[in-house]
Order: C-alpha cells, then sequence, then structure tokens
C-alpha cells in the first residue's frame, strides 16, 4: 500500500502584482504533486490583482486579504496558516515548472 502523499503549503503574499499573479497562481495549482493548499496573503493590494482571480475555483486556494503591513507580516501571517508537512514560499511573479 502506497501512504497519502503529503500535503504541501505554497505561500504567495502579494502586493500590488496584477501583471503576474493569475500566471503565478495557475501555475502551482498544475504541479503534478496535488495534495497542496495555495495561501495567498493579498497585503492591502490597490491595483484590483485580487479580483483578476475570481475566476480560479480551485478549493485548495485560500484567499487572505490584510492591510497593507509589507511583506515580512503578510508571510508571518501566511506561516501561521500552513497546514501542510512541508511549505514553499513564491513570490506573485514566480512561475513554479
Amino acid at each position: 500500500m502506497t501512504p497519502a502523499a503529503p500535503l504541501v503549503s505554497i505561500v504567495i503574499p502579494t502586493f500590488n502584482q496584477a501583471r503576474y499573479l493569475e500566471q503565478a497562481i495557475e501555475s502551482v495549482l498544475a504541479q503534478t504533486h496535488r495534495n497542496l493548499e495555495l495561501i495567498l496573503i493579498d497585503d492591502g493590494s490597490t491595483d484590483g490583482c485580487v479580483g483578476r482571480i475570481d475566476n480560479i475555483a480551485d478549493p485548495r486556494l485560500r484567499r487572505i486579504r490584510q492591510e497593507n503591513a509589507g511583506k515580512p507580516a503578510a508571510m508571518n501571517r501566511a506561516l501561521a496558516l500552513v497546514r501542510g508537512e512541508f511549505y514553499a514560499l513564491n513570490d506573485a511573479d514566480d512561475l513554479s515548472d
């Protein structure tokens, strides 16, 4: 019997990354490792970037919004929410192969 694949948490903090965010999210959700959660922390964006991903209806995507407090605060908040056995940190303009 093969053990279940471990849950992997991917954290993406974002602030005004409308140009890149959707591609970054889709590249994570397209991974062959399917047991993952993607935690998106919107750090008070004003460019509508999070609204542009409303069409992504994947239950593995968790959207969290906070007032702008800077990337370290966004990362700390996300890391407090991680449920996976492993985690990875991506920026909002990163593409995952």
